[in-house]
């Protein structure tokens, strides 16, 4: 049986045929359009599928159809939907054609990012479409291979204004990532009765009237392939083989009519069809070797085309329905289907590309019934070479299964943690952690058994209670050796800062650091001392933990960010930032983040992008630091870490507060506040509280400002945490208190401050807390220390808050002259900022200093979306359309339309003015 009846199915199907239509029509018209269709097998998925792509007259056409045995390959399915546009990928942008060719095994090469790889995709499909409208067809996309899925799935999410069309489906029951993506799709359901009568009347030649027919229709509930598979009962009255009643072999049972067919093939046929279903290839010289391996023929082939089994048209060999390849594979005995894989296996001997070797590896492992090392060396390559070229669920099971094959124990053991390393760099924690249990499980040697548990702590760390995640790690580290104790005791001193214990923190790093001095090794001896310095800076100690980041510069430049904890890195990064070396904490996250962003490390991504976040906002980059923690944000939400989710967008209200975003700043504090609820992050919270402080301060809210603030300064002295610059709140709870008439509250903030400065001086901690004495005592000689601090700071916000309270101070004092200077200047960096409440206090004190400021043309500019805050900000810093296109994984007229409202929403006209109105690094890649 061809497809031809199932496109009969489609007389019925109008709406769903004109909902085809307008998807390509206004791919035509320049307008982007996906769908997925999804229904169960045999609804006429694949057939609208050809009709479309049989009414793509004009288009260009891209299309892929998976298959179950080539999930495991990496990157299969990509590489078939762009093979006819292949010749364009040395047009890319040189990051994205490396990457893009890496991927697909067209050179050797480092792992290309996930990221990069993505925007790789996007951009081959928007340059495919800029001469001709495209039309992309994937076809049974349930058995894509998770490589080639995530590339895909991240350019269908990004296309907006481009002439491309994308039409997936997907089978119902099957885990499939395209329907649970959110895409639009559409589900497919079975013909109504009249137009199922006409298809079995039309393309069986049977009568549709009558009991029989209505008992058909209600066993196949009207499924196109399903009624006319059965379609012979209503000639025979009954199955071969089923009593009266019992149910037919329709619906979920539809492959027991394709298993029939098989059944009565002539042997060769059987095994013919067998080395077709296991082959991992359409490519009819390779299925060819393999059958002579087996001492079979092309006629073998021939007869199955004859047969209605397969179509050999173009050189290919393909079968007429994905249920024929499934009722073929399954219904071939073991021994059977491990004859296929071996001569398929024999028959890729000779070729030497790394796609011929991976198949080869993994028809290997097929063949095998007992493990074996020859099997398991080469799946373990295949897997090595699959993380290296990013795809790392396929590096995660091609690792499993070495294992599996491998008859040592010590080596099963090292491929199970090697699985389980790629999964927790992936993101999949929970798989992770179940291979981290098995490699436990499978062997004695401790270096599997330390690494196991090294895993289990990261996964923790940036998902749990910390306080809890602190007491099991340090009952896990009892009676271990150092080498694997001391990184146990370094991630739970991690987790009790993070549950604002800053003096168990300290207690437990102390303990890592004898044991590290104990025999460990110098990766872990360096480790344990950089987060005994981290308590060292949140308990106020500034002196004894520089020294330390003194004496470990040289470890932090030469070791590769991803080979220690996530703890240590973006712990070290906020301690050098706290300590005000903020070029150092700049060189050590992007260096963190390149080496995330190469083989698409996602779980150590989130927090290198928002501790380079918290880095930007603090040196006054606010447009940097907020598209930094909006990619931060969204990606902890995609792979569920919410801890970290809420750090970043914390980073997101803290400059909506400064810059009066009242509603937005309420909506990012709804979230946060939803993401650590019950999880006992005590360090984590307290920057919404700073936060919203601020905003209240900003928009005149000083008395509640000022209770918020005074109930945060009490928890975290309560916690232990003694360092002003981690928060740096306390400048706002005096101006709060003062705002609010109670200057004794502003007194005892002051004094608090003042001695925790005074403890462990900072540049910003001295700037601030000397302009608040000058608040408090009315002291002019204490704004001009003050702002001679600030030279040495690159805060803006700060100093211009300085500025303000000078001005403010000479002008109530009748300095009217002397009080526009830095009245003028504070006025110029709020407005840079566009932090607006404070823009409008300054001017409204310039105002009754006796000078007019100009109006500010339009008005206060409306504020951009998180999106176009990025794409404002990589355009600010001189890129064009299309680098910002490959920074932030778009295609060029997604950005060309971002940048249409941008310069709206700030009136500006040009890229020079929109330079001139953001406060950006231009420096700083993001």
């Amino acid at each position: 049986m061809t497809l031809e009846p199932g496109r009969c199915g489609l007389l019925s199907r109008t709406d769903e045929r004109q909902r085809l239509r307008r998807l390509l029509a206004d791919a035509r018209r320049g307008r982007s359009g996906v769908l997925v269709l999804h229904g169960e097998p045999g609804i006429g998925k694949s057939a609208l599928l050809e009709e479309a792509v049989a009414q793509a007259a004009g288009m260009a056409v891209l299309r892929t159809t998976a298959i179950e045995m080539e999930a495991e390959l990496a990157f299969a399915g990509l590489a078939e939907l762009v093979r006819p546009v292949r010749h364009l990928i040395d047009r890319l942008p040189s990051v994205q054609a490396r990457a893009l060719r890496t991927a697909l095994a067209l050179e050797e090469g480092g792992a290309p990012d996930a990221l990069t790889l993505g925007a790789a995709t996007l951009t081959l499909l928007t340059d495919a479409a800029a001469t001709t409208p495209v039309l992309v067809a994937v076809d049974d996309a349930h058995w894509m291979d998770e490589a080639s899925t995530q590339a895909l799935l991240f350019a269908l999410r990004r296309l907006q204004a481009e002439p491309v069309a994308v039409l997936v489906t997907a089978r119902d029951g099957q885990a499939c990532r395209f329907t649970e993506a959110g895409l639009p799709a559409l589900a497919l359901t079975g013909l109504d009765p009249a137009a199922a009568a006409a298809l079995v009347q039309k393309v069986a030649g049977v009568d549709a009237a009558g009991e029989a027919f209505e008992r058909l229709y209600r066993e196949t509930a009207g499924n196109p392939l399903a009624l006319l598979e059965a379609a012979p009962v209503l000639r025979e009255r009954a199955w071969p083989g089923q009593e009266a009643g019992d149910p037919l072999p329709v619906g979920p049972r539809l492959t027991a009519a394709y298993r029939a067919r098989l059944a009565a093939l002539p042997e060769a046929g059987r095994r013919a069809v067998t080395v077709v279903a296991a082959g991992y290839t359409d490519e009819a010289a390779v299925l060819a070797a393999a059958l002579s391996h087996l001492a079979l023929d092309g006629e073998a082939l021939r007869a199955l085309e004859t047969a209605n089994v397969l179509d050999l048209s173009g050189g290919k060999v393909r079968f007429l329905h994905p249920l024929l390849r499934a009722a073929a594979y399954h219904l071939a005995g073991a021994q059977e289907r491990r004859a296929a894989h071996r001569a398929l296996a024999r028959a890729l001997a000779d070729r030497t590309g790394p796609v011929d070797r991976d198949r080869r590896s993994w028809h290997l492992a097929a063949a095998a019934s007992a493990p074996d090392p020859a099997a398991a060396s080469a799946l373990a390559d295949t897997a090595a070479r699959a993380r290296e070229r990013g795809a790392l669920p396929a590096a995660a099971r091609a690792y499993e299964r070495a294992a599996d094959l491998s008859p040592v124990p010590a080596d099963r053991g090292r491929h199970l943690l090697a699985a389980a390393e790629a999964e927790q760099l992936a993101g999949r924690e929970e798989q992770a952690l179940a291979l981290a249990e098995t490699a436990t499980n499978a062997t004695d040697d401790a270096a599997v058994r330390a690494g196991a548990t090294a895993l289990r702590s990261q996964v923790a760390l940036v998902r749990r209670p910390p306080r809890r995640v602190h007491d099991q790690l340090v009952d896990m580290a009892a009676g271990l050796h150092s080498a694997q104790a001391v990184p146990l005791l370094v991630a739970a001193a991690g987790a009790a800062c993070m549950g604002g214990a800053v003096a168990q923190a300290r207690s437990t790093a102390d303990r890592a650091c004898a044991l590290a001095r104990d025999g460990a090794t110098a990766v872990l001896d360096r480790s344990a001392a950089l987060m005994r310095a981290h308590t060292l800076v949140l308990a106020g100690e500034r002196r004894p933990a520089a020294a330390v980041f003194d004496a470990c510069e040289d470890f932090l430049a030469s070791t590769d960010p991803l080979s220690i904890g996530v703890e240590v890195t973006s712990f070290c990064a906020m301690d050098l930032m706290w300590l005000e070396r903020f070029t150092s904490a700049r060189t050590l996250l992007e260096r963190a983040v390149r080496s995330a962003r190469r083989i698409g490390a996602c779980e150590r991504l989130v927090p290198y992008l928002t501790v380079l976040a918290d880095t930007q906002l603090r040196t006054g980059c606010w447009d940097d630091a907020y598209a930094l923690a909006s990619e931060g944000a969204a990606l902890a939400d995609e792979i569920g870490q919410p801890v970290l989710q809420a750090y970043a967008i914390s980073t997101l209200a803290r400059i909506e507060a400064a810059r009066g975003r009242t509603a937005e700043c309420d909506e990012h504090a709804r979230r946060f506040r939803g993401l650590l609820d019950g999880r006992g992050a005590e360090l984590v919270s307290p920057y919404l509280d700073a936060a919203l402080g601020l905003l209240e301060l900003g928009v005149g809210k000083e008395a509640e400002g000022a209770a918020r603030l005074s109930d945060l300064q009490q928890r975290l002295s309560a916690s232990g945490l003694r360092e002003p610059t981690v928060l740096q709140h306390q400048p706002d709870l005096v101006e709060a208190c003062l705002a609010s008439d109670d200057p004794a509250g502003a007194r005892a903030a002051l004094g608090e401050l003042s001695s925790q400065v005074r403890r462990a001086p900072s540049t910003w901690g001295q700037a601030v807390s000397a302009r608040c004495r000058g608040l408090v005592e009315a002291d002019e000689g204490a704004f001009v220390e003050a702002l001679r601090h600030h030279e040495r700071l690159p805060d803006p916000f700060a100093k211009a808050r300085t500025e303000l309270a000078y001005g403010r101070f000479l002008r109530r004092t009748r300095k009217r002259g002397a009080a526009r200077r830095p009245l003028i200047s504070a006025r110029q960096a709020f407005e840079r900022l566009r932090a607006a409440p404070w823009t409008s206090l300054a001017e409204r004190e310039l105002r009754a200093a006796g000078f007019e400021t100009p109006a500010r043309r339009g008005g206060e500019p409306a504020a951009m979306t998180e999106r176009e805050t990025q794409v404002a900000v990589l355009v600010a810093k001189g890129h064009t359309n299309r680098e910002v296109a490959a920074a932030l994984f778009l295609s060029d007229k997604t950005v060309e339309y971002h940048l249409s409202h941008i310069y709206a929403k700030l009136a500006v006209r040009s890229r020079v003015e929109l330079a001139g109105r953001l406060a950006v690094d231009a420096h700083l890649p993001v």
